[in-house]
């Protein structure tokens, strides 16, 4: 059997479990305070990111990890490996996949780079089914097709306190167009084509949540297996509540809480809550 070896980058938040679990490779992005770059998940950790920022006068901008980090993590997964496999940051969000694809043409052996079209768990739940496919025998060209109708078909329906941060980065896409419009409400956001845009505005977060509940219900009601993430940024209390009602009223999903870290961190801001699903071709054990 081929070895596989599988990298992602940081803004995945994979759990150290995940990570041990599959021996996968994160790549950090970093976030720049007042000229000092952090490297996400090893130099600043997530409370003390939300802690800075909240006291910063500035937002702090991110940066794509160097293409020589992923040359050095190729070259080194290559001695081990037949194939490295990496899914990735959305390419509309980051320059990430662009340094992959670059280090990749320059080392010697087979390495495949997927733009995940995404974030969050929209990259870790993907990107862990294709570790255990892996593990079970799947092939590279498997793999990749398992990610791509995960890509295809994955749903995802968040709402944040504020839209100052996505506005301010620049990050909202065609929903900036309407942001003055929006400043009273609670909009439901989504990634459309790897941006991030509008799906609905909403008067309260009450019925934003309401609004995406009934929406995953339909869906899991069908009794499909989903993969499900629920994500928060700061919120953690509130996505276990939420995570262990979708559980007990849907045996067919499988779902996990997910924390936003310093680099997506940037863009939502605290108090985010959302739902990344899609159907699961490979159930974790």
């Amino acid at each position: 059997m081929k070895k596989i070896a599988f990298v992602t980058d940081s803004t995945a938040y994979l759990t150290p479990e995940q990570k041990e679990k599959y021996n996968i490779t994160v790549v950090p992005l970093s976030v720049i305070f007042e000229g000092k770059a952090y490297r996400e998940g090893e130099d600043l950790g997530t409370a003390d990111f939300y802690d800075r920022m909240a006291a910063s006068k500035t937002l702090p901008t991110t940066s794509q990890p160097p293409v020589g980090e992923f040359v050095a993590a190729f070259e080194r997964l290559l001695k081990d490996h037949d194939t490295v496999m990496c899914l990735l940051l959305s390419g509309q969000l980051s320059g990430t996949v662009r340094s992959a694809e670059t280090a990749a043409s320059m080392v010697d052996g087979n390495v495949i780079v997927v733009d995940s079209r995404i974030a969050s768990y929209g990259i870790a739940g993907p990107l862990l089914d294709g570790a255990e496919l892996a593990r079970r025998g799947g092939t590279p060209e498997e793999i990749v097709a398992l990610w791509q109708r995960a890509i295809e078909n994955t749903t995802a329906r968040f709402v944040l306190d504020t839209l100052d941060n996505l506005h301010k980065g620049g990050r909202i896409g065609g929903a900036a167009a309407v942001f003055g419009a929006l400043l009273q409400i609670k909009p439901i956001l989504t990634i459309r084509d790897g941006r991030v845009e509008l799906f609905e505005k909403v008067r309260t977060h009450k019925r934003a949540m309401e609004r995406i509940l009934n929406e995953f219900h339909e869906v899991a009601s069908q009794g499909t297996p989903l993969r499900v993430g629920v994500v928060h940024a700061q919120r953690e209390a509130d996505a276990i509540a939420l995570k262990n009602q979708l559980v007990e009223q849907h045996p067919n999903i499988y779902a996990e809480v997910a924390e936003l870290g310093p680099v997506i961190g940037v863009h939502t801001g605290p108090g985010l809550l959302a739902l990344i699903y899609y159907p699961s071709e490979v159930v974790p054990e």
